[in-house]
C-alpha cells in the first residue's frame, strides 16, 4: 500500500477528554510501558518500560531513571553472549517483565526479556544500586519469558521463613518449559538466587505442546498462592480461563490444583480474562454476596475475586466484555469439593493429569482431602478439573475490552476502577448490582494497561496507556456545586455536607457523624421541604408557617437556621420535626394577566421562601409558597365569575349579591368553596353546531336565577362584535337569534358566548360550534364526505360555480351523484417491469370513501389498491403489476361504475435500469465510502423503491436521479464483492465490483507542536489515504509545562 503524506492547517481546535477544566498530570515515557508498583510506605512509584526504569515521586516527577537496555541478544542463545559463539546477536529492546517490591529487605525485583528473562535485585530507595545481577548461571535463572508478547506474572511471600518468588508465565517459542516455578530470593543450601526452591517447585515439562497459556494474575490469601492464565488447546480447539491454587509452603507442588474460571451470559461463555483483582468487598457488596449464596452472615473472612472477560462472535466478529464477580470461599469450596470426588472416585470424568492422558483419580478413602489439605506424594496432584465455577456478568460492554481493574472501599461502599481498550476509565459502584456512574477518556483510543494502582492515600489512581502514566483523584466531589448535583452524580464517595454547604467525601465533613447532616451521594435525596402547614394564604391575612423537611438533619438553637421569606429575612423557630418561619413583610403584587403556557389567569403570587444556616447563609433547603388574591380568583374561566371562584384551589367564596370573590367567612348567603354547581348559570345550547353564513335560532337553559328573576339579560362574543336579546319563553328556557357569523381561516370554530345583566356577568357555558361548509372541500366527493350534522351539500346553481355549501344556502336542488372522477398527478412517473412499487395517483372526485374505488389499471395492467393510503377525492395509492416488456399507458380509475382516465401528458411508463459503472471502484473495510452508480434508467420508481447492496452490506441511498448515490457500510474482511441494486424486488447487477480495502493508517505527523493561536501547518504520514474521500482532524492540546495535560471543555 502506498505511503501518503498530507499537509493540514491548526486552526485551534481542540479536543476534550475529560468533562471539566482541570490539569490532568502525567508522565511521558520514550517506550511503551510495561509495568508500575507502588510502595505505600513511601508513596514512590517504580516504572518499569522498554530498556528503562524509573523511580518517581507521588506527583510523578522523576526520582531516578536506569537503562535497561537495548542489549545484544539473541532469543535462542544462552547468556552471558558471546558474539564469537552468538553470531545472529542483535542490538535488542528490553521488556520489563517483573517489576515486584521485597519491603522485608528494602529491595525491588527486576526481570526482563533480555538474556532468557534473569532477572536483577535492585535498592528500593536507589534504583541505580544493583545488588545482585548474575548472567552466567544457566538455565536454572531463567525466570520470566524472554518473548515480549508472552506476560509473566510474579509474586514475592514468604515459605518457612524464607523469602520467595512465584513465578507465572506462558510459553514462547524459546522459553525453557518451566510455566510455574517458586524461586529462591536468598542463597540457601548450596543453591544461588532466582534458581528454583527445590527440584520440584515447579509446573514444566511438555504441558505447553498440547496448549499454550498467558497468564493473567498471581495473588495470595492464607496459605494459598493463586494463579489465573488463559489457556488456548490445540486439539480440539478450546479457548479456557483457568485458576490455579497450590498452599505456599509446599515445595513439590502436591497441593497443585486447576479448574475452569467461568463468566458466562445467556449467549454463551466469555472465554478470555484480560485482568484480575481480589480484594476484601466493603460490607455492601459482602452482604449481598452473603443473601445471593443464601448464608446467615456477611462472611467477613471472604474476599472476591473481580475478573474481567471478553468474547468475539463467530458469526458478526462482534466484541463482547463483561465483568464477574467470584468469592474466593467458594471457589475454594469447589475445589475441595473436586480434590475430594478425585479422591474417593466420584464423577471423575471432568479430571485430568497435568503431562499425562490416563485419569489420575483414585479412591484414598473418605477423608483424604481433609487429612492432606496440601497434598501428598501418595496422592494424584498437578491435578486438574474442568468442572470449575461458572458467575454471569454484573456488568456488560460491546465494542470495546475491559482491560484492567483494582478496587477501592470506602465506607464500607465497593468501587471497581475498570480500563479499557478505548482509553477510558470507568468508575463502577458495586452493590447488589453493578452501577457505572461514571467515564473518563484520558487518551481517545489508546488501551489501558493492565497494572491500575492506587496511591498510598488511596486518594488517586495511576493510569498507564501505551507511553504514559496518568495521575487521576479517585474522586472530584467538589466540582458538584449543589446538592442535587452532587447526588445525581451517584458517586459512592461523594455525599452532600448539609452544615457546610459543600459536596464531600464523608472524612471531610465535620459534622457527617449527625444524622442527616451527610447525604450519601447514590442515596439520591437532598433536604426538600415536603408540606407546608397552611397549604396557602390569602395576601389579605398573612401567617406564620410550619415547614417539614425531609431529610431533616439533627437541629439545636445553636444551629441558627434563617427563613428569607421574599425580601425578609427572620431566625426559625424549630419545632420537634418541624420549623417555623414568620410570614413576609411585605408581599409582592399579584401578577397581572395570563400564565403563557397554560393561558389562565394568574390569581396569586409565589413568593420564594430559602431556609439557610447562620451567618454565612450556608444553602439548606426552599421552596415557593403562594399567597392568593380571591379578587382575581374570579377571572379563571372566561364568561364565569361565579365559578372560577368557588372551584379553585384557593379558600374563596363567592358573594352573589355583591357579584365578588372574597375571603372565605361565616356569612352564609354565599357560595362557598367547592359549591360551584350552585352558581347562577347558563348552559346547553341547542344546536350546539350552527352554520357560517346562516342566522340560526340558539335555545338554552338557566339554573339558580332566582336573583335575577325579571331583569332582562345579553349575550354576546367580543371577537365578532355580537350582541343580542335573550328571550325568555318558560321559566329557565331561553334564547337569542345568532347573526350570520363570517370565519373562512378553518373549517371550524369554537365561540364562547357571555351573558350580562346590569353591567355584570352572569356565569355562561353556552359554547357553540360554528363550521364552514366551503372550507377545504372544493369538489363534490370531499363535500358529501363531510360530517352529516354540518348539513353539507354539493350546490349547483345556474350561473354559479358549484361549490360546497349549508344545505339551506343553495337554491338549487342538491347533487346526490358526484361527476367522473378526474386524474392530475401520479408518483412515481416510472417502475420497474417486475411492479412491486407503489404508485400514488392524485386528482379530483375520487370517491368518498375508500369502497367507492371498484378499480385500478396502469398500463391496462391492474394495479392492486391499498387502502390504508386512500385520502377522500384526492389520493389512490396502489401497487402496480409486472409486465412483460417496456410500455408507456394511462392510469384509469373505477369509482362506482364511474370512470377517469389520465390525460395524454399524465402517462406510466414501465422500463429496466442498467447500471453500468461504479465510482469509486474501491473503499476503505470501515466502510463510509460515497459510492456513485451511473447508467441508464436508474431512476425507475422513486428513491424509496431502490436499495443497493455492496456485498452482503446495505449500501445508505443518498441521493436518485440519472446517478444513483449511497454510502457504503463496513466490511468484515478485505475482498472483492458485488454490487446489487433491487427495484422494488428486482435485482439487478452492477458489471463492476467494489473492493473492501484495508483501513487507511497514520504512522507519524510533524511537527509535534504548535502555536495556541493555530494556523501551523500538519504533515500527516501514512498508508491508505488513496482511499479517503474527505479528511479532517482533530488536535489534543497540551499546556507547556512539562507534564501537564490542559482539558477545557
Amino acid at each position: 500500500m502506498a505511503l501518503w503524506i498530507w499537509t493540514l492547517s491548526i486552526l485551534s481546535c481542540f479536543c476534550i477528554t475529560l468533562s471539566r477544566n482541570e490539569e490532568l498530570k502525567f508522565f511521558q515515557s520514550a517506550t511503551e510501558l510495561n509495568h508500575l508498583t507502588v510502595d505505600n510506605d513511601t508513596g514512590i512509584i517504580y516504572l518499569g518500560v522498554v530498556n528503562a526504569l524509573y523511580q518517581l515521586t507521588e506527583n510523578l516527577d522523576v526520582i531516578r531513571s536506569v537503562e535497561t537496555g537495548p542489549r545484544k541478544d539473541n532469543k535462542k542463545c544462552t547468556p552471558p553472549i558471546d558474539e564469537n559463539q552468538c553470531k545472529e546477536a542483535v542490538l535488542t529492546d528490553n521488556y520489563n517483565k517483573l517489576l515486584l517490591l521485597n519491603k522485608a529487605d528494602k529491595t525491588i525485583v527486576v526481570c526482563g526479556s533480555l538474556f532468557k528473562g534473569i532477572c536483577a535485585i535492585r535498592d528500593l530507595e536507589d534504583i541505580s544500586n544493583e545488588k545482585y545481577y548474575v548472567d552466567s548461571s544457566g538455565e536454572k535463572s531463567f525466570v520470566a519469558s524472554n518473548d515480549e508478547n508472552v506476560s509473566t506474572v510474579g509474586l514475592i511471600t514468604s515459605l518457612n521463613n524464607d523469602r520467595v518468588l512465584f513465578v507465572g508465565k506462558g510459553n514462547g517459542p524459546n522459553d525453557n518449559g518451566i510455566i510455574i516455578s517458586t524461586r529462591q530470593l536468598y542463597e540457601r543450601d548450596g543453591k544461588d538466587i532466582f534458581e528454583m526452591y527445590t527440584d520440584s517447585a515447579a509446573v514444566k515439562s511438555a504441558y505447553h505442546s498440547s496448549s499454550t497459556q498467558q497468564f493473567v494474575a498471581v495473588f495470595e490469601d492464607k496459605n494459598y498462592v493463586y494463579f489465573i492464565f488463559n489457556q488456548q488447546e490445540k486439539q480440539p480447539v478450546n479457548n479456557r480461563t483457568l485458576i490455579a491454587r497450590l498452599c505456599k509452603d509446599d515445595a513439590h507442588y502436591y497441593s497443585y490444583f486447576e479448574m475452569d474460571l467461568g463468566c458466562k451470559d445467556d449467549d454463551g461463555a466469555y472465554d478470555h480474562c484480560h485482568s484480575a483483582y481480589v480484594t476484601t468487598p466493603g460490607e455492601e457488596l459482602a452482604e449481598s454476596m452473603a443473601q445471593q449464596r443464601q448464608t446467615t452472615d456477611a462472611l467477613s473472612d471472604d474476599k472476591v475475586l473481580l475478573a474481567l472477560f471478553s468474547k468475539v462472535n463467530k458469526d458478526n466478529g462482534s466484541l463482547k466484555s463483561a465483568m464477574c464477580v467470584f468469592s474466593l470461599r467458594h471457589i475454594n469450596e469447589k475445589m475441595e469439593k473436586n480434590r475430594n470426588d478425585c479422591y474417593t472416585k466420584k464423577n471423575t470424568s471432568s479430571f485430568y493429569k497435568l503431562f499425562a492422558a490416563e485419569n489420575p483419580c483414585a479412591s484414598h478413602g473418605l477423608n483424604a482431602s481433609k487429612n492432606f489439605p496440601c497434598g501428598s506424594e501418595h496422592l494424584p496432584y498437578l491435578l486438574g478439573s474442568k468442572n470449575g465455577v461458572i458467575e454471569k456478568p454484573v456488568l456488560q460492554k460491546e465494542g470495546m475490552n475491559l482491560t484492567a481493574v483494582t478496587v477501592a472501599v470506602e465506607n464500607g461502599h465497593t468501587v471497581a476502577f475498570l480500563g479499557t481498550s478505548d482509553g477510558k476509565i470507568l468508575k463502577v459502584f458495586l452493590s447488589s448490582t453493578a452501577t457505572e456512574y461514571s467515564s473518563l477518556t484520558i487518551e481517545l483510543n489508546k488501551p489501558i494497561k493492565n497494572d491500575l494502582v492506587l496511591d498510598q492515600t488511596q486518594e488517586n489512581l495511576y493510569v498507564m496507556t501505551t507511553d504514559k502514566v496518568h495521575r487521576l483523584p479517585v474522586q472530584d466531589c467538589h466540582k458538584y456545586s449543589d446538592c442535587e448535583k452532587c447526588t445525581q452524580a451517584r458517586d459512592p464517595y461523594c455525599g452532600w455536607c448539609v452544615r457546610e454547604g459543600r459536596c464531600t467525601k464523608k472524612a471531610d465533613c465535620g459534622t457527617a457523624d449527625k444524622e442527616n447532616h451527610w447525604l450519601w451521594s447514590p442515596g439520591g435525596t437532598c433536604m426538600t421541604i415536603i408540606s407546608a402547614d397552611p397549604l396557602n394564604m390569602s395576601r389579605k391575612a398573612p401567617a406564620k408557617v410550619e415547614l417539614t423537611v425531609s431529610p431533616l438533619p439533627t437541629l439545636t438553637e445553636s444551629d441558627q437556621v434563617l427563613c428569607t421569606f421574599g425580601e425578609t429575612t427572620h431566625y426559625a423557630q424549630l419545632k420537634k420535626g418541624v420549623i417555623i418561619c414568620d410570614p413576609p413583610d411585605i408581599i409582592p403584587p399579584t401578577p397581572k394577566g395570563q400564565d403563557n403556557f397554560f393561558s389562565f389567569v394568574i390569581d396569586h403570587v409565589s413568593v420564594p421562601l430559602q431556609l439557610t444556616f447562620g451567618k454565612n447563609k450556608i444553602f439548606f433547603a426552599s421552596h415557593t409558597y403562594p399567597f392568593y388574591d380571591c379578587e382575581e380568583a374570579m377571572n379563571l374561566f372566561e364568561n364565569q365569575p361565579c365559578y372560577s371562584c368557588a372551584s379553585n384551589r384557593w379558600n374563596c367564596q363567592w358573594d352573589w349579591k355583591r357579584h365578588i370573590c372574597e375571603e372565605s367567612s361565616s356569612i352564609q348567603d354565599v357560595i362557598k368553596q367547592n359549591m360551584e354547581e350552585e352558581c347562577p348559570q347558563f348552559l346547553n345550547p341547542n344546536p350546539p353546531i350552527i352554520p357560517m353564513e346562516y342566522r340560526t335560532t340558539v335555545y338554552f337553559e338557566g339554573r339558580h336565577l332566582v336573583y335575577y328573576r325579571g331583569k332582562k339579560f345579553v349575550v354576546g362574543n367580543s371577537q365578532f362584535e355580537f350582541e343580542a336579546p335573550v328571550d325568555e319563553s318558560d321559566e329557565g328556557k331561553f334564547s337569542f337569534m345568532s347573526k350570520e357569523f363570517s370565519y373562512s381561516a378553518n373549517e371550524t370554530l369554537q365561540l364562547n358566548l357571555s351573558i350580562r345583566t346590569d353591567k355584570v356577568k352572569i356565569d355562561s357555558k353556552l359554547m357553540v360550534t360554528l363550521y364552514n361548509c366551503s372550507y377545504g372541500r372544493s369538489d363534490c366527493s370531499l363535500c358529501l364526505a363531510a360530517h352529516r350534522d354540518y348539513k353539507c351539500v354539493w350546490c349547483e346553481e345556474d350561473g354559479k360555480p358549484s361549490k360546497c355549501v349549508y344545505e339551506k344556502l343553495c337554491h338549487a336542488p342538491p347533487t346526490n351523484t358526484c361527476p367522473h372522477p378526474e386524474i392530475t398527478r401520479i408518483e412515481p412517473k416510472t417502475g420497474p417491469l417486475n411492479g412491486g412499487i407503489l404508485l400514488t395517483i392524485m386528482g379530483s372526485n375520487l370517491g368518498i370513501k375508500a369502497e367507492d374505488v371498484k378499480n385500478i389499471t396502469v398500463a391496462d395492467k391492474e394495479c392492486l389498491f391499498k387502502e390504508e393510503f386512500y385520502s377522500v377525492s384526492t389520493r389512490i395509492v396502489c401497487q402496480v403489476g409486472p409486465m412483460n416488456e417496456p410500455k408507456q399507458g394511462q392510469i384509469e380509475v373505477n369509482i362506482n361504475g364511474k370512470l377517469g382516465k389520465s390525460p395524454n401528458e399524465v402517462l406510466f411508463t414501465y422500463q429496466k435500469p442498467h447500471p453500468s459503472g461504479i465510482r469509486p471502484e474501491s473503499g476503505p473495510q470501515a466502510g463510509g465510502t460515497t459510492l456513485t452508480i451511473s447508467g441508464t434508467n436508474l431512476a425507475t420508481g422513486s428513491k424509496k423503491d431502490v436499495q443497493v447492496s455492496v456485498g452482503s452490506q446495505p449500501c445508505n441511498v443518498t441521493e436518485f436521479g440519472d446517478e444513483i448515490v449511497c454510502i457504503t457500510g463496513p466490511n468484515s474482511k478485505v475482498e472483492a464483492v458485488e454490487v446489487t441494486m433491487d427495484y422494488g424486488g428486482m435485482a439487478v447487477s452492477v458489471p463492476k465490483l467494489f473492493s473492501y480495502s484495508e483501513n487507511p493508517t497514520v504512522t507519524k505527523f510533524l511537527p509535534v507542536n504548535s502555536f495556541s493561536s493555530g494556523g501551523r501547518n500538519i504533515t500527516v504520514t501514512g498508508t491508505g489515504f488513496e482511499l479517503i474521500q474527505s479528511f479532517s482532524l482533530v488536535v489534543y492540546a497540551e499546556r507547556p509545562e512539562a507534564g501537564k495535560l490542559n482539558l477545557k471543555r
